[in-house]
């Protein structure tokens, strides 16, 4: 849920302020998520669930919120490579899982290939869920390798995203900041875990 708190005013309408101020968080999504550098590209999973190409790797690439790759059951680590067709340069990971079937990742990893046998992890988290943005230096890579370590049922990956975020400040994606989050009731920004 993101919610925008943006009030009327005594008459019921939006400032004309409100209203630009939220064009241009609008046209800021747009050219962040507007291109999706993993979409239809060639994706190979360790393991598909019997086999079955209607939960193959490529259904986390097809962008339709009705498909996913899911693995058999009992599978609870499992990797999802996807090859971008070629160098790309990105700094946002998008995951979602298939969240009406339950919440199941705990543990995942994403690596990026910069060539001669040589992967990198780029970002690791825990849950995943409805959708989870990963954040982190520009990294340019052919490959991208999403690993989950750790599950309570087979994981079903809706989507896999890649995208280049050349909106935010670049201090937002150094690691010491992109897992800060807000305060509750308050403006100041601290880092993930450190309370309410």
């Amino acid at each position: 849920m993101l919610i925008l708190n943006v009030a009327p005013n005594p008459d019921g309408l939006f400032s004309d302020e409100c209203v630009q101020g939220l064009h241009a968080f609008h046209a800021a999504l747009s050219k962040i998520f507007g291109t999706d550098l993993a979409a239809g590209k060639k994706a190979t999973a360790c393991n598909v669930r019997g086999n079955d190409p209607a939960f193959g790797a490529d259904k986390a690439l097809d962008g339709d919120a009705n498909t996913y790759w899911a693995t058999d059951d009992g599978v609870t680590n499992a990797t999802l490579l996807v090859d971008l067709g070629g160098e790309k340069e990105f700094n946002v990971i998008r995951l979602e899982e298939m969240i009406s079937l339950g919440q199941r990742v705990q543990q995942y990893k994403v690596d990026a290939f910069l060539g001669a046998d040589h992967w990198v992890e780029i970002s690791s988290g825990t849950t995943i869920g409805y959708r989870k943005l990963d954040r982190f230096p520009k990294v340019t890579a052919s490959k991208v390798r999403l690993t989950i370590l750790a599950a309570r049922a087979c994981p079903t990956i809706k989507s896999f995203g890649v995208h280049l975020d050349t909106v935010s400040p670049a201090e937002s994606f150094a690691p010491e900041n992109a897992l800060k989050e807000i305060k509750r009731g308050t403006r100041a920004v601290h880092p993930a875990g450190t309370g309410n």
